[in-house]
């Protein structure tokens, strides 16, 4: 193609680990910047065909909305995007925080539906979650009952399922030179999501002392009333991500002390 450049969004030190991986499970997921006569436009090849049209769908679900990229072509298990200009997302500030509940709730309003929790796999996944992160030593037999109790006396009885951003991290946004925050990671936009989800992660992982502005705008900005359950929300995201992590083999992101906060007796055998 004329005028056609492209190259690896994927920093060289990921790209090292993909390929040295010694039988962990293999990322298929490759992104890449792409210039087209001079524009710029991101392509994400993805795992499967399936994959690419269910996140194109929910795409273009917000197209209107310009919080994520805009979709320019679906072709099998590719995407082709929008490439969104803009600094990343550092620090937890009030602006960050309030321009990124900005993009959550635009989400979490797009009809979202109050389902019961027993009709869900949502606790049983996290009691597998649980009892997987005790098989393998990240946490002890007894913590992991501990933290199952937990879970139930958490849970609520009504969810709301809709659309989230599953990878609510700050490095997922950017500020635009009009001073927008928009996501950029197309496959974050997930759809059949435990709305609050996204909040969980990010209140655990970057927001700190912002954490109520964050909700604050998130009410502000409509989205349902997540926040009865958000200490399950953030259990489920933390059992999950920590599992990943640990199949991933990203150890840092392993901590079994994260999951202290969650019982009220200062369980001392995690």
């Amino acid at each position: 193609m004329l005028g056609y450049r492209q190259r690896s969004l994927q920093p060289l030190s990921r790209r090292l680990r993909d390929a040295l991986r010694f039988g962990r499970p293999p990322r298929s997921q490759r992104v890449y910047l792409v210039s087209v006569e001079g524009r710029p436009y991101k392509r994400v090849v993805l795992p499967d065909a399936h994959l690419a049209s269910t996140i194109a769908g929910h795409l273009r679900d917000f197209g209107s909305e310009g919080i994520y990229p805009a979709l320019i072509l679906e072709r099998e298990r590719e995407l082709w995007v929008e490439y969104i200009e803009g600094a990343a997302l550092r620090d937890a500030t009030p602006d960050a925080a309030e321009g990124v509940a900005q993009v959550l709730s635009t989400l979490h309003r797009h009809a979202p539906r109050a389902v019961a929790l027993a009709q869900t796999p949502l606790l049983e996944d996290l009691r597998v979650d649980l009892h997987f992160l005790a098989d393998v030593g990240v946490l002890t037999r007894g913590g992991a009952e501990a933290l199952v109790a937990r879970a139930e006396q958490l849970a609520p009885e009504v969810v709301w399922i809709g659309h989230d951003c599953t990878d609510a991290i700050a490095k997922n946004f950017v500020r635009t030179p009009s001073g927008r925050v928009r996501a950029v990671d197309v496959e974050s936009l997930g759809g059949d999501q435990l709305i609050g989800i996204g909040p969980a992660k990010a209140c655990l992982r970057w927001l700190g002392p912002e954490r109520e502005r964050f909700l604050a705008g998130l009410r502000a900005g409509g989205s349902p009333d997540f926040e009865r359950y958000l200490p399950f929300a953030e259990l489920v995201f933390l059992a999950f991500w920590t599992k990943s992590s640990l199949l991933e083999g990203k150890r840092r992101f392993v901590v079994p002390r994260s999951f202290e906060r969650f019982l009220h007796d200062g369980h001392a055998s995690l």
